[in-house]
C-alpha cells in the first residue's frame, strides 16, 4: 500500500453513514404524483441501485503516438512562427523537454492499462483522435510506424477498453483544424480558434471524426471536444454532435464532453430533445480537475481527488451531495515520463475502495450511462393511479428513453411489486439491491428495474 495507512472499517462503517446518508430529497426528482391524491402517493427518480455514479474520462488518448509530444512540438513551432517573442503557455511550456519525452505508446501498455481497469472495475471514456496532430489516419496507417502496431493497439481498444468505456473521437486532430477537402492541417487550432467554430462546417467536421473511427471498427457513443472547441457556440455544436452521431451510429442518445466544474456542482444539461422520436444529447461534465498530471510533467495529486483520511478532496465532496462523480484524465501522464498518472490513479482507486468497501454507495458506469440516465430521469412520464384493490397502486411509466437500473424510491411500504406480469425479488438491503429487486426502508419502499422503450407497468401491493 506504499506505506499508507488508511482508516480501519470500524471508522469507515460510522464514516460512510456521516457521509452518505440518504434522505428522500437528494438526488432525487419527482417526476409524478397521481391516483390518490388525497394519500399523497410520489415517485422519486433515485441514482441508479441508490449508488453514485462514479466515470473515469481519459482525453488525448489515440493509438501508436503520444499526442502530447506532436502537440506541444506543434504548438512551439506554430508560435514560433507566427506569433515570435511570445510566451509559451499550456503543456508548450515543456517544449524542452521533447528530446526526452517518448514519441509513441506501445499498444503492450494500452493493453496493461486497459486490464488492470477491468480487473478493478473503473468504467467511463477513453478518448481516441482519429487523425491525431495530422500523424496519420486511424483506418489507413501512421507513416513510419509498423502496422502492426496499428492492427494490435486497435485489437486492445475493441477487446479490453471498450467493454468499460465509451469510446469516442476527440474531434480530428486534436491540433490545426483539419482541411477535409486536402486533409492537411491548417493554422487554426481545434481547442482555440475553433472554440467560436464555422457553423456550416460543424457537422461535415464531426461527421468525418466519427467515420474515421467507424471504418477503423470503432463504434462511438459521443464526441469529446480538444480543449474549449465549440464553448462559444455550444447550441450549433451540440446539434451538430447529434446529427453526425445519428448519420455515422444511428445513435440517437449519444453524449458530448466540453464542461469542467471542478469548483462547483456539475450537473448533466440536456440539448435538442425530441420526446417524440427519442432523441437528445447530453453534456456529461467532470466535477475535478486533471490531477493525474495531465502531459505527464504536470503536478499528479492524489489528494486533491480524495485525501489518505477519506473525508476531504473533491470526491468525497460530490459523492456527498450523491452527484454523478466523474474523474478527468488525460492519457500522456498515464503512459509517459514514468507514468504518474497511473500510480495516482492506482492510489485514488484504493482509497475509493476503502471509501466504499462493501460497494453500497457507489457505482461505476460508461458515462453514456450518466447521459442516457439523465434523459429517463427527465423525460420520462410517470403517473400513479389506485386500482380496484384498496391496498394497491398501479405505476405506470411512458419514455422513449431507455435506461438501466432505473430506481423510484416511494412513500409507501410496499409487501409486493409485480413487474408486467413478473413479481420483483424483495431483498433486506442496499448490498443486495439490483435491477429486479425492491426494498423497503421504514416508510419508504426503493424499487429498481431496466427501463425498455415504451410503457411500463407496475403494480404495488402496500403494507397496512
Amino acid at each position: 500500500m506504499n506505506g499508507e495507512q488508511l482508516p480501519d472499517r470500524g471508522h469507515l462503517a460510522a464514516q460512510s453513514r456521516r457521509h452518505f446518508l440518504r434522505t428522500a430529497g437528494a438526488g432525487a426528482a419527482i417526476l409524478a404524483t397521481g391516483g390518490r391524491a388525497e394519500e399523497g402517493i410520489t415517485a422519486r427518480v433515485r441514482n441508479p441501485l441508490l449508488r453514485t455514479p462514479l466515470a473515469l474520462l481519459i482525453d488525448d488518448s489515440c493509438p501508436v503516438i503520444n499526442l502530447g509530444w506532436h502537440w506541444i512540438q506543434q504548438r512551439h513551432r506554430w508560435r514560433q512562427r507566427l506569433h515570435p517573442g511570445t510566451e509559451a503557455s499550456g503543456w508548450e511550456r515543456f517544449h524542452d523537454k521533447l528530446g526526452s519525452m517518448e514519441r509513441t505508446v506501445p499498444a503492450d501498455f494500452a493493453r496493461e492499462w486497459g486490464e488492470w481497469c477491468g480487473e478493478q472495475g473503473i468504467r467511463g471514456k477513453f478518448s481516441m483522435v482519429p487523425f491525431p496532430a495530422g500523424a496519420g489516419r486511424i483506418d489507413q496507417s501512421f507513416p513510419g510506424h509498423p502496422a502492426g502496431e496499428l492492427r494490435e493497439w486497435l485489437r486492445v481498444t475493441r477487446e479490453i477498453i471498450q467493454p468499460n468505456f465509451d469510446i469516442t473521437p476527440e474531434i480530428l486532430s486534436h491540433t490545426g483544424v483539419v482541411d477535409l477537402k486536402t486533409w492537411q492541417l491548417t493554422d487554426a487550432w481545434e481547442q482555440y480558434e475553433w472554440v467560436d467554430p464555422p457553423v456550416d462546417q460543424l457537422t461535415d467536421y464531426l461527421t468525418a471524426s466519427l467515420q474515421l473511427l467507424k471504418n477503423a471498427g470503432i463504434a462511438c457513443d459521443g464526441i469529446t471536444s480538444p480543449g474549449a472547441f465549440g464553448k462559444k457556440k455550444e447550441e450549433a455544436y451540440a446539434r451538430a454532435a447529434l446529427e453526425a452521431a445519428v448519420q455515422v451510429t444511428g445513435n440517437l442518445r449519444p453524449f458530448y464532453f466540453l464542461w469542467v466544474r471542478d469548483k462547483e456542482d456539475p450537473d448533466t444539461p440536456l440539448w435538442h430533445v425530441d420526446k417524440n422520436r427519442g432523441r437528445a444529447i447530453a453534456s456529461v461534465i467532470p466535477g475535478t480537475g486533471d490531477w493525474f498530471g495531465g502531459s505527464g510533467y504536470d503536478p499528479s495529486e492524489p489528494d486533491r481527488f480524495i485525501a489518505e483520511d477519506l473525508e476531504h478532496g473533491r470526491v468525497p465532496e460530490l459523492l456527498r451531495k450523491e452527484l454523478p462523480t466523474i474523474l478527468l484524465g488525460h492519457w500522456p501522464c498515464f503512459s509517459a515520463n514514468g507514468a504518474p498518472g497511473f500510480k495516482t490513479l492506482k492510489t485514488v482507486k484504493r482509497r475509493l475502495d476503502a471509501l466504499d468497501p462493501d460497494r453500497t454507495h457507489t457505482l461505476w458506469v460508461k458515462t453514456s450511462e450518466i447521459g442516457r440516465y439523465e434523459m429517463a430521469k427527465k423525460l420520462s412520464e410517470i403517473t400513479i393511479a389506485p386500482t380496484t384493490d384498496p391496498a394497491a397502486s398501479s405505476l405506470t411509466l411512458v419514455t422513449k428513453f431507455p435506461t438501466a437500473n432505473f430506481t423510484l424510491t416511494l412513500n409507501r411500504t410496499a409487501k409486493r411489486f409485480q413487474f408486467g406480469s413478473t413479481d420483483l425479488r424483495q431483498v433486506n438491503s442496499i448490498r443486495d439491491f439490483r435491477a429486479g429487486t425492491f426494498l423497503t426502508d421504514g416508510p419508504t419502499t426503493h424499487v429498481a428495474f431496466d427501463l425498455p422503450e415504451g410503457i411500463t407497468n407496475l403494480l404495488a401491493t402496500w403494507t397496512g
